[in-house]
């Protein structure tokens, strides 16, 4: 049986080598059995930017393809409506009874993790993991956000400054995983 089973959700808008490697370093730093990679379907504070739910989802299947410890999920598309991390660490917590669950968020996110829908809900039933994104130091939001709970870790992982925008404006082959740029291409996605 799965006992650590691993959250890494976003809009995933493309998905990016950095998205990628991160995924891999999450399973391994902290011995997951599984890891749910999961496409927001409306995200609360973020643009779709005129790319579906449908289609980043399809564009993780094929960044992952291969990959046996990694779930593509479509659990927030198929919900519907704002995609609420509350309501998948529910769902995830009821699917896999017993296991310890643990949610991977960037750094990008630390500051305004509080102002996430039933943000306590989230760090009473997960271990918050948290990515570096880039080269800002982090250390006063962790340590506010560790005076809430002590439920949280950083994942220390390597820094690295791709991001979906960064694609958007200027789309460059080499900053997303092997097929992703082709089905860009044939679906005439980002202007491409």
């Amino acid at each position: 049986m799965d006992r650590r089973i691993g959250i890494f959700g976003g809009t995933f808008n493309p998905i990016h080598k950095a998205h990628y490697d991160i995924a891999l370093e999450f399973i391994d730093k902290f011995s997951l059995d599984l890891l749910y990679v999961i496409p927001n379907n409306i995200p609360p504070l973020k643009e779709s930017h005129g790319v579906s739910g449908n289609e980043r989802l399809e564009m993780l299947e094929i960044a992952f393809s291969g990959q046996d410890k990694i779930v593509v999920s479509d659990t927030e598309i198929r919900r519907g409506g704002m995609s609420y991390t509350r309501d998948t660490v529910a769902e995830l917590k009821e699917k896999h009874i017993g296991c310890e669950l643990f949610l991977l968020i960037g750094d990008d996110w630390i500051d305004n993790f509080d102002k996430w829908k039933d943000y306590k809900f989230i760090l009473d039933n997960a271990h918050l993991v948290i990515a570096y994104r880039g080269e800002r130091d982090i250390s006063h939001s962790l340590a506010r956000l560790k005076d809430v709970s002590e439920n949280i870790f950083l994942l220390e992982n390597l820094r690295n400054e791709i991001s979906s925008t960064d694609f958007r404006k200027e789309p460059k082959r080499d900053l997303l995983p092997d097929g992703v740029y082709d089905y860009i291409q044939k679906r005439g996605l980002y202007g491409i």
